[in-house]
């Protein structure tokens, strides 16, 4: 039996530089961009952080890692927050 993965959410702010590289960026990235990380979606989000990713990690380990390296590096990202979710009813 394959090992659950739990997902996250995260949130990631943007300094004055704007969107376009940490766009360009997630334009590039694979479906597994890292052992242990599955992408699901992106979104532009408005308010106090400017886009999100979900994501699951088979250890919150892999997930620290996935923002850590891959994200926060990203030249404009000033911000992240990744927080792990838990579904409360599905619809879909």
């Amino acid at each position: 039996m394959e090992k659950s993965k739990q997902k996250y959410f995260s949130f990631i702010k943007l300094g004055s530089a704007g969107s376009g590289k940490l766009y360009a960026e997630i334009m590039k990235w694979k479906e597994k961009p890292m052992s242990g990380i599955k992408l699901e979606e992106a979104y532009q989000v408005f308010g106090k952080w400017d886009f999100a990713v979900l994501f699951a990690a088979d250890t919150n380990e892999n997930a620290l890692h996935f923002a850590g390296d891959i994200v926060r590096p990203i030249e404009g990202v000033i911000a992240m927050r990744t927080i792990p979710i838990a579904p409360l009813r599905s619809w879909g």
